[in-house]
């Protein structure tokens, strides 16, 4: 069996992070048992509004995206696929609206990341997958404050979390973090996955180390959630960049950045005028098999 290193992982005694994340205690246990807490954050007002607001920045710029930007059979995810324009006015109305809540229950952590997640009818499945790797993850945890702005259940593409995982599965990832998961079957890892289903309003805090998806949203109306990525307020934000391959892996630029560098993001190229390199890598390219994922689980 390969060691957590060279499957791309930081080696099981840089995992541990002591660093509080929750202001509540039995928030923190929870978080640190499971990777994840379920709570109500926002008030079905201020679900409105952020509804609302999706829809009326979308008009005013002629839809979210055009749609030759994004391949439909998945979710779309402002952040990756929308109009620069778009990013910076969604960024303003999500963190006016969710920060302040997100900041009563976390301790002293800032925005870096909004993102309106928008599942369509019929389309909208995100691939089992880690989020991308924005701080040094064998001292710190960002976490993804996702809200459902409907009512999420398994019909619309609720997600389903690997309780656990980001305690052995820390990394740098950057856009590549789904391909470690794509060589397993998705019905042998739903077997491993807890599914969560949420009312409008209700959010689930995770760390962005955890494993999880969510399958294709199969009714006749959209699911519409917003997703907060927030790191702690006294780190270096991180993004990485794969600039090429080599004979041990992917290439990859490491830069330090502010949430800036996401506004004219595409594909993996963000804003240089806000970031600045600062060190370059090899991040070891792995398709994992199920013993693999189960190993590194300790299970």
């Amino acid at each position: 069996m390969s060691s957590p290193t060279e499957l791309g992982f930081l080696p099981i005694e840089s995992c541990r992070v002591d660093r509080a994340v929750f202001r509540n205690p039995e928030q923190q246990a929870e978080f640190d048992r499971k990777g994840y807490v379920v709570m109500p954050l926002l008030s079905l007002g201020q679900v409105d509004q952020l509804v609302s607001g999706y829809d009326s920045i979308a008009e005013s710029l002629g839809g979210a995206s055009r749609p030759e930007d994004y391949n439909d059979t998945y979710a779309e995810f402002s952040i990756i696929h929308s109009r620069p324009e778009f990013r910076r006015q969604a960024f303003d109305l999500i963190t006016s609206v969710l920060g302040p809540e997100a900041q009563k229950v976390l301790v002293d952590y800032r925005p870096l990341i909004a993102n309106f997640v928008n599942k369509l009818p019929g389309t909208g499945v995100v691939p089992t997958h880690q989020n991308l790797s924005v701080v040094d993850e064998s001292q710190y945890a960002s976490v993804s404050v996702w809200v459902a702005l409907v009512d999420c259940v398994l019909d619309n593409g609720a997600m389903s979390l690997l309780e656990g995982s980001h305690r052995s599965l820390r990394s740098r990832r950057g856009m590549w973090a789904y391909q470690a998961f794509g060589g397993i079957e998705q019905g042998i890892i739903d077997e491993l996955l807890t599914r969560v289903e949420v009312p409008a309003g209700h959010a689930v805090i995770l760390d962005d180390a955890l494993v999880h998806y969510s399958p294709p949203n199969q009714t006749d109306h959209r699911r519409l959630a917003i997703q907060l990525v927030m790191a702690p307020q006294e780190v270096k934000t991180l993004w990485h960049q794969q600039i090429g391959t080599n004979e041990d892996g992917l290439d990859v630029q490491v830069w330090e950045i502010d949430e800036r560098f996401f506004f004219e993001f595409w594909h993996g190229d963000g804003d240089d005028r806000y970031g600045q390199k600062v060190d370059r890598i090899t991040v070891p390219s792995v398709s994992l098999a199920i013993e693999d994922l189960q190993e590194l689980l300790g299970s």
